[in-house]
Protein backbone atom coordinates (compact mmCIF):
# COMPACT_ATOMS: atom_id res chain seq x y z
CA UNK A 1 0.00 0.00 0.00
CA UNK A 2 1.06 3.30 -1.25
CA UNK A 3 2.13 6.15 1.84
CA UNK A 4 3.13 3.22 4.53
CA UNK A 5 6.69 3.63 5.36
CA UNK A 6 9.12 0.66 5.45
CA UNK A 7 9.43 0.41 8.93
CA UNK A 8 6.49 -0.59 9.53
CA UNK A 9 7.43 -4.07 8.66
CA UNK A 10 10.45 -4.33 10.33
CA UNK A 11 8.28 -3.45 13.56
CA UNK A 12 5.72 -6.54 12.65
CA UNK A 13 8.63 -8.65 12.26
CA UNK A 14 10.34 -7.30 15.88
CA UNK A 15 6.51 -7.74 17.24
CA UNK A 16 6.22 -11.40 16.10
CA UNK A 17 9.46 -12.59 17.08
CA UNK A 18 8.68 -11.19 20.62
CA UNK A 19 5.11 -12.80 21.05
CA UNK A 20 7.24 -16.41 19.94
CA UNK A 21 9.40 -15.16 22.02
CA UNK A 22 6.96 -15.14 25.15
CA UNK A 23 4.84 -18.15 23.33
CA UNK A 24 8.33 -20.14 24.20
CA UNK A 25 8.77 -18.71 27.56
CA UNK A 26 5.32 -18.91 28.63
CA UNK A 27 4.39 -22.81 27.89
CA UNK A 28 3.86 -23.99 31.20
CA UNK A 29 0.85 -21.51 31.39
CA UNK A 30 -0.74 -24.27 29.10
CA UNK A 31 -0.80 -26.34 33.02
CA UNK A 32 -2.56 -23.63 34.48
CA UNK A 33 -6.06 -22.52 33.76
CA UNK A 34 -6.27 -18.60 34.33
CA UNK A 35 -3.37 -18.46 32.36
CA UNK A 36 -4.06 -20.65 28.80
CA UNK A 37 -6.23 -18.19 27.38
CA UNK A 38 -3.70 -15.22 26.76
CA UNK A 39 -1.10 -17.95 25.70
CA UNK A 40 -3.88 -19.40 23.43
CA UNK A 41 -4.65 -15.88 21.92
CA UNK A 42 -1.24 -14.99 21.20
CA UNK A 43 -0.79 -18.41 19.75
CA UNK A 44 -3.44 -17.91 17.31
CA UNK A 45 -1.95 -14.21 16.71
CA UNK A 46 1.27 -16.01 16.04
CA UNK A 47 0.39 -18.60 13.92
CA UNK A 48 -1.97 -16.51 12.00
CA UNK A 49 0.45 -13.53 11.04
CA UNK A 50 2.22 -16.68 9.48
CA UNK A 51 -0.63 -17.64 7.09
CA UNK A 52 -1.80 -14.25 6.14
CA UNK A 53 0.86 -14.43 3.61
CA UNK A 54 0.70 -14.12 0.20
CA UNK A 55 2.83 -17.33 -0.48
CA UNK A 56 0.50 -19.50 1.71
CA UNK A 57 -2.78 -17.79 -0.05
CA UNK A 58 -1.19 -19.12 -3.37
CA UNK A 59 -0.29 -22.46 -1.75
CA UNK A 60 -3.71 -23.49 -0.54
CA UNK A 61 -5.06 -22.40 -4.24
CA UNK A 62 -3.14 -24.76 -5.39
CA UNK A 63 -3.43 -27.68 -3.00
CA UNK A 64 -7.51 -27.30 -3.14
CA UNK A 65 -7.75 -25.91 -6.87
CA UNK A 66 -10.41 -24.19 -5.47
CA UNK A 67 -9.93 -20.41 -6.73
CA UNK A 68 -9.71 -17.82 -3.71
CA UNK A 69 -9.76 -20.68 -1.37
CA UNK A 70 -6.09 -19.23 0.14
CA UNK A 71 -8.26 -15.88 0.71
CA UNK A 72 -11.29 -17.88 2.70
CA UNK A 73 -8.43 -19.14 5.02
CA UNK A 74 -7.16 -16.09 5.59
CA UNK A 75 -10.54 -14.90 6.38
CA UNK A 76 -11.18 -17.94 8.55
CA UNK A 77 -8.09 -17.08 10.17
CA UNK A 78 -8.57 -13.63 11.10
CA UNK A 79 -12.21 -14.94 12.40
CA UNK A 80 -10.88 -16.78 14.68
CA UNK A 81 -7.95 -14.22 15.73
CA UNK A 82 -11.39 -11.80 16.46
CA UNK A 83 -13.32 -14.88 18.58
CA UNK A 84 -9.95 -15.51 20.87
CA UNK A 85 -9.53 -11.65 22.12
CA UNK A 86 -13.34 -11.12 22.52
CA UNK A 87 -13.17 -14.44 24.10
CA UNK A 88 -10.06 -14.07 26.30
CA UNK A 89 -12.15 -10.60 27.70
CA UNK A 90 -14.93 -12.40 28.55
CA UNK A 91 -12.90 -14.89 30.33
CA UNK A 92 -10.47 -12.41 31.96
CA UNK A 93 -13.99 -10.26 33.22
CA UNK A 94 -15.91 -13.57 34.53
CA UNK A 95 -12.57 -13.69 37.20
CA UNK A 96 -14.03 -11.31 39.31
CA UNK A 97 -17.78 -10.83 38.21
CA UNK A 98 -21.02 -13.03 37.12
CA UNK A 99 -20.71 -13.83 33.82
CA UNK A 100 -24.41 -14.98 32.13
CA UNK A 101 -23.92 -18.45 30.10
CA UNK A 102 -25.18 -16.54 27.30
CA UNK A 103 -22.37 -14.39 27.05
CA UNK A 104 -19.82 -16.99 27.91
CA UNK A 105 -20.79 -18.77 24.84
CA UNK A 106 -21.79 -15.68 22.75
CA UNK A 107 -17.98 -16.05 21.23
CA UNK A 108 -18.12 -19.44 19.73
CA UNK A 109 -21.58 -18.97 18.81
CA UNK A 110 -21.12 -16.31 16.87
CA UNK A 111 -17.68 -17.72 15.20
CA UNK A 112 -19.58 -21.02 14.29
CA UNK A 113 -21.93 -19.10 12.68
CA UNK A 114 -19.79 -16.57 10.60
CA UNK A 115 -17.78 -19.52 9.48
CA UNK A 116 -21.08 -20.91 8.22
CA UNK A 117 -22.05 -18.19 6.48
CA UNK A 118 -18.32 -17.67 5.07
CA UNK A 119 -18.44 -21.35 3.32
CA UNK A 120 -22.41 -20.27 2.10
CA UNK A 121 -21.82 -17.39 0.29
CA UNK A 122 -18.06 -18.77 -0.76
CA UNK A 123 -20.10 -21.04 -2.09
CA UNK A 124 -22.79 -19.20 -3.67
CA UNK A 125 -20.35 -16.65 -5.51
CA UNK A 126 -18.93 -16.46 -8.88
CA UNK A 127 -14.85 -16.75 -8.55
CA UNK A 128 -14.62 -13.32 -10.10
CA UNK A 129 -16.53 -12.00 -7.42
CA UNK A 130 -15.11 -13.30 -4.33
CA UNK A 131 -12.91 -11.45 -1.87
CA UNK A 132 -12.99 -8.25 -4.78
CA UNK A 133 -12.02 -4.42 -4.13
CA UNK A 134 -16.03 -4.29 -3.76
CA UNK A 135 -18.70 -6.35 -2.99
CA UNK A 136 -20.81 -7.37 -5.77
CA UNK A 137 -23.59 -9.99 -6.07
CA UNK A 138 -23.92 -12.65 -3.27
CA UNK A 139 -20.72 -11.24 -2.27
CA UNK A 140 -22.10 -8.03 -0.60
CA UNK A 141 -23.97 -10.47 1.85
CA UNK A 142 -20.69 -11.53 3.01
CA UNK A 143 -20.02 -8.09 3.46
CA UNK A 144 -22.56 -7.30 5.34
CA UNK A 145 -21.99 -10.66 7.55
CA UNK A 146 -18.17 -10.19 8.01
CA UNK A 147 -18.72 -5.94 9.19
CA UNK A 148 -21.64 -7.42 11.27
CA UNK A 149 -19.34 -9.95 13.22
CA UNK A 150 -16.67 -8.06 13.67
CA UNK A 151 -18.57 -4.84 15.19
CA UNK A 152 -20.15 -7.43 17.98
CA UNK A 153 -16.60 -9.18 18.49
CA UNK A 154 -14.95 -5.81 18.67
CA UNK A 155 -17.50 -4.10 21.05
CA UNK A 156 -17.75 -7.05 23.43
CA UNK A 157 -14.42 -7.48 23.56
CA UNK A 158 -13.36 -3.47 24.18
CA UNK A 159 -16.54 -3.31 26.57
CA UNK A 160 -15.08 -5.86 28.68
CA UNK A 161 -11.34 -5.07 28.24
CA UNK A 162 -12.03 -1.22 29.91
CA UNK A 163 -14.20 -1.76 32.09
CA UNK A 164 -11.96 -4.50 33.86
CA UNK A 165 -8.20 -2.16 32.99
CA UNK A 166 -9.53 0.84 34.69
CA UNK A 167 -10.34 -1.50 37.74
CA UNK A 168 -6.59 -3.70 37.66
CA UNK A 169 -4.71 -3.35 41.02
CA UNK A 170 -1.45 -4.38 39.23
CA UNK A 171 0.42 -1.45 37.30
CA UNK A 172 1.36 -4.15 34.55
CA UNK A 173 -2.03 -6.03 34.23
CA UNK A 174 -3.55 -2.57 33.99
CA UNK A 175 -1.48 -1.14 30.83
CA UNK A 176 -1.99 -4.74 29.80
CA UNK A 177 -5.73 -4.51 29.18
CA UNK A 178 -5.67 -1.11 28.86
CA UNK A 179 -3.47 -1.87 25.56
CA UNK A 180 -6.35 -4.30 24.55
CA UNK A 181 -8.85 -2.14 25.52
CA UNK A 182 -7.76 0.62 22.47
CA UNK A 183 -6.25 -2.17 20.46
CA UNK A 184 -10.12 -3.56 20.44
CA UNK A 185 -10.94 -0.16 19.98
CA UNK A 186 -8.95 0.88 16.81
CA UNK A 187 -10.57 -2.01 15.24
CA UNK A 188 -14.27 -0.68 14.82
CA UNK A 189 -13.05 2.62 12.66
CA UNK A 190 -11.31 -0.04 10.43
CA UNK A 191 -14.12 -1.97 9.92
CA UNK A 192 -16.61 1.74 8.91
CA UNK A 193 -13.22 2.01 6.27
CA UNK A 194 -13.79 -1.75 5.37
CA UNK A 195 -17.16 -1.74 4.82
CA UNK A 196 -17.07 2.00 2.93
CA UNK A 197 -14.80 0.07 0.47
CA UNK A 198 -16.91 -2.75 -0.46
CA UNK A 199 -19.59 -0.76 -1.26
CA UNK A 200 -17.83 2.23 -3.26
CA UNK A 201 -15.11 3.64 -4.47
CA UNK A 202 -12.99 4.23 -1.47
CA UNK A 203 -10.11 7.50 -1.74
CA UNK A 204 -6.83 6.24 -0.90
CA UNK A 205 -6.75 8.45 2.41
CA UNK A 206 -9.37 6.50 3.77
CA UNK A 207 -7.95 3.05 2.55
CA UNK A 208 -4.47 4.48 4.10
CA UNK A 209 -6.44 4.94 7.80
CA UNK A 210 -7.43 1.94 7.45
CA UNK A 211 -4.27 -0.13 6.98
CA UNK A 212 -3.24 2.17 10.30
CA UNK A 213 -6.31 1.46 12.36
CA UNK A 214 -5.47 -2.28 11.41
CA UNK A 215 -2.10 -1.52 12.25
CA UNK A 216 -2.51 -0.32 15.47
CA UNK A 217 -5.17 -3.46 16.72
CA UNK A 218 -2.27 -5.62 15.66
CA UNK A 219 0.79 -3.74 17.38
CA UNK A 220 -2.05 -3.14 20.85
CA UNK A 221 -3.00 -6.70 20.76
CA UNK A 222 -0.01 -8.73 20.35
CA UNK A 223 1.84 -6.14 23.08
CA UNK A 224 -1.27 -6.57 25.61
CA UNK A 225 -0.95 -10.12 25.49
CA UNK A 226 2.94 -10.24 25.29
CA UNK A 227 2.02 -8.37 28.81
CA UNK A 228 -0.69 -10.32 30.46
CA UNK A 229 1.33 -13.49 29.50
CA UNK A 230 4.64 -12.65 31.27
CA UNK A 231 2.85 -10.47 34.07
CA UNK A 232 3.00 -14.25 36.04
CA UNK A 233 6.34 -14.86 35.54
CA UNK A 234 7.32 -11.41 36.64
CA UNK A 235 5.33 -11.71 39.89
CA UNK A 236 6.94 -14.72 41.02
CA UNK A 237 10.07 -12.96 39.89
CA UNK A 238 9.65 -10.21 42.87
CA UNK A 239 7.85 -12.61 45.22
CA UNK A 240 11.62 -15.00 45.11
CA UNK A 241 13.46 -11.30 45.50
CA UNK A 242 11.46 -10.12 48.68
CA UNK A 243 11.48 -13.83 50.22
CA UNK A 244 15.77 -13.78 49.79
CA UNK A 245 15.59 -10.20 51.31
CA UNK A 246 13.92 -11.47 54.19
CA UNK A 247 16.25 -14.43 54.24
CA UNK A 248 18.41 -13.11 57.20
CA UNK A 249 15.89 -11.63 59.43
CA UNK A 250 13.83 -15.25 59.26
CA UNK A 251 16.88 -17.50 59.82
CA UNK A 252 18.00 -15.07 62.86
CA UNK A 253 14.27 -15.35 64.58
CA UNK A 254 13.79 -19.24 63.29
CA UNK A 255 17.24 -19.92 65.55
CA UNK A 256 15.75 -18.16 67.97
CA UNK A 257 12.82 -19.96 68.23
CA UNK A 258 13.78 -24.00 67.74
CA UNK A 259 9.96 -24.57 69.37
CA UNK A 260 8.68 -22.80 66.17
CA UNK A 261 10.47 -24.93 63.68
CA UNK A 262 8.92 -28.23 62.31
CA UNK A 263 11.22 -28.61 59.59
CA UNK A 264 14.94 -27.73 60.03
CA UNK A 265 15.70 -24.10 57.97
CA UNK A 266 17.13 -25.14 54.60
CA UNK A 267 20.72 -24.45 53.40
CA UNK A 268 21.22 -21.44 51.27
CA UNK A 269 21.70 -22.86 48.36
CA UNK A 270 18.21 -25.09 48.85
CA UNK A 271 16.60 -22.22 49.69
CA UNK A 272 17.61 -19.84 46.73
CA UNK A 273 16.19 -22.68 44.06
CA UNK A 274 13.12 -23.77 46.34
CA UNK A 275 10.39 -24.57 43.51
CA UNK A 276 6.72 -23.95 44.30
CA UNK A 277 4.27 -21.42 44.52
CA UNK A 278 6.18 -18.09 44.50
CA UNK A 279 3.48 -16.32 46.85
CA UNK A 280 3.08 -19.47 49.32
CA UNK A 281 6.88 -19.26 49.87
CA UNK A 282 6.70 -15.42 50.60
CA UNK A 283 3.78 -15.46 52.43
CA UNK A 284 4.37 -18.39 55.04
CA UNK A 285 8.20 -16.56 55.68
CA UNK A 286 5.76 -13.27 56.91
CA UNK A 287 4.19 -15.36 58.92
CA UNK A 288 7.10 -17.28 60.22
CA UNK A 289 9.08 -14.01 60.67
CA UNK A 290 5.59 -12.76 62.90
CA UNK A 291 5.27 -15.94 64.85
CA UNK A 292 8.86 -16.07 65.89
CA UNK A 293 8.61 -12.63 66.96
CA UNK A 294 5.00 -12.59 68.89
CA UNK A 295 6.87 -15.65 70.73
CA UNK A 296 9.65 -13.99 71.88
CA UNK A 297 7.29 -11.07 73.19
CA UNK A 298 5.10 -13.84 75.01
CA UNK A 299 8.21 -15.85 75.91
CA UNK A 300 10.39 -13.09 77.26
CA UNK A 301 9.23 -9.79 77.30
CA UNK A 302 8.79 -7.63 80.65
CA UNK A 303 6.63 -4.55 81.33
CA UNK A 304 10.20 -3.68 82.78
CA UNK A 305 11.92 -3.56 79.17
CA UNK A 306 8.87 -2.64 77.68
CA UNK A 307 8.89 0.48 79.27
CA UNK A 308 12.39 1.29 79.12
CA UNK A 309 12.18 1.01 75.15
CA UNK A 310 9.84 3.40 75.07
CA UNK A 311 11.14 5.86 76.63
CA UNK A 312 12.73 8.82 73.49
CA UNK A 313 13.02 6.31 70.88
CA UNK A 314 10.87 5.80 67.77
CA UNK A 315 8.79 3.06 67.60
CA UNK A 316 11.20 1.00 65.12
CA UNK A 317 14.16 1.42 67.21
CA UNK A 318 12.33 0.22 70.37
CA UNK A 319 10.81 -2.72 68.44
CA UNK A 320 14.30 -3.73 67.20
CA UNK A 321 15.21 -3.44 71.09
CA UNK A 322 12.86 -5.77 72.71
CA UNK A 323 13.35 -8.04 70.16
CA UNK A 324 17.20 -7.79 70.47
CA UNK A 325 17.05 -8.30 74.19
CA UNK A 326 14.70 -10.94 74.22
CA UNK A 327 16.29 -12.88 71.30
CA UNK A 328 19.20 -13.70 73.02
CA UNK A 329 17.37 -14.66 76.12
CA UNK A 330 15.75 -17.17 73.79
CA UNK A 331 18.89 -18.00 72.56
CA UNK A 332 21.02 -18.57 75.62
CA UNK A 333 17.92 -21.03 76.72
CA UNK A 334 16.60 -18.61 79.93
CA UNK A 335 13.17 -19.39 81.18
CA UNK A 336 9.92 -17.99 79.74
CA UNK A 337 8.75 -15.28 82.51
CA UNK A 338 5.15 -15.06 80.71
CA UNK A 339 4.16 -11.79 81.93
CA UNK A 340 0.43 -11.42 80.94
CA UNK A 341 -1.77 -8.10 80.75
CA UNK A 342 1.83 -6.97 78.25
CA UNK A 343 1.21 -4.21 76.23
CA UNK A 344 1.36 -5.21 72.56
CA UNK A 345 1.39 -2.01 71.05
CA UNK A 346 5.43 -2.42 69.48
CA UNK A 347 4.43 -5.83 67.92
CA UNK A 348 4.98 -5.10 64.63
CA UNK A 349 1.00 -5.09 62.81
CA UNK A 350 0.99 -8.30 59.75
CA UNK A 351 -1.57 -9.27 57.60
CA UNK A 352 0.32 -10.67 54.94
CA UNK A 353 -2.17 -10.52 51.77
CA UNK A 354 -1.23 -9.14 49.11
CA UNK A 355 -2.20 -5.74 49.17
CA UNK A 356 -0.28 -5.17 52.26
CA UNK A 357 2.82 -7.44 52.28
CA UNK A 358 5.00 -5.15 50.10
CA UNK A 359 4.51 -2.70 53.13
CA UNK A 360 5.48 -4.76 55.20
CA UNK A 361 7.95 -6.26 54.14
CA UNK A 362 9.60 -2.36 54.02
CA UNK A 363 8.94 -2.37 57.58
CA UNK A 364 10.27 -5.59 58.13
CA UNK A 365 13.76 -5.12 56.50
CA UNK A 366 14.13 -1.46 58.10
CA UNK A 367 13.57 -3.16 61.67
CA UNK A 368 16.41 -6.34 60.82
CA UNK A 369 18.76 -2.86 60.01
CA UNK A 370 17.42 -1.57 63.48
CA UNK A 371 18.39 -5.09 65.38
CA UNK A 372 22.25 -5.11 63.69
CA UNK A 373 22.93 -1.54 64.66
CA UNK A 374 24.82 -0.57 66.99
CA UNK A 375 22.42 1.74 68.98
CA UNK A 376 20.19 -1.66 69.64
CA UNK A 377 23.15 -3.60 70.33
CA UNK A 378 24.29 -1.34 72.94
CA UNK A 379 21.32 -1.48 74.20
CA UNK A 380 20.81 -4.86 74.58
CA UNK A 381 24.04 -5.25 76.43
CA UNK A 382 23.58 -2.66 78.80
CA UNK A 383 19.98 -4.11 79.76
CA UNK A 384 20.61 -7.30 80.29
CA UNK A 385 23.66 -6.35 82.06
CA UNK A 386 21.63 -4.86 84.53
CA UNK A 387 19.09 -7.01 84.38
CA UNK A 388 21.95 -9.84 85.30
CA UNK A 389 22.40 -8.67 88.96
CA UNK A 390 18.60 -8.16 89.74
CA UNK A 391 17.58 -11.64 88.78
CA UNK A 392 20.58 -13.28 90.62
CA UNK A 393 19.33 -11.04 93.72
Amino acid sequence: MHDVPAWVETARGVILFVVWSVLVLRLPALRRPAQRPVWIVLALLATGALFIQQQMGHWVDDVTGVPKAGELAVALIALCDFTAVWWFSVTLHAAGHRVPAWLRRAPVVCAAAMAVLAFAFFAVTPAPDRFGAQAHGWWAGYAACWITFGTVTAVGAAACFWRDGLTMRSPVLRLSVLALALGTSAELPYLVVRGIRWYTDAPGWLQLLGFWCSFARFVLVALGCSLAAVEPLRQAAVHWYRRQRLHGLWLLLRRATPELVVVPPPSRTTDLLARGDSWELLHQRVIEIHDSITFLHDGWATPELLDEVGRGRERLVATACWIEVTRRDAVEGLPKVHHEDLDKDLLPEVVADRSTVPREIRHLLRLHRALRSRPVRSFADDFRRQASPAASA
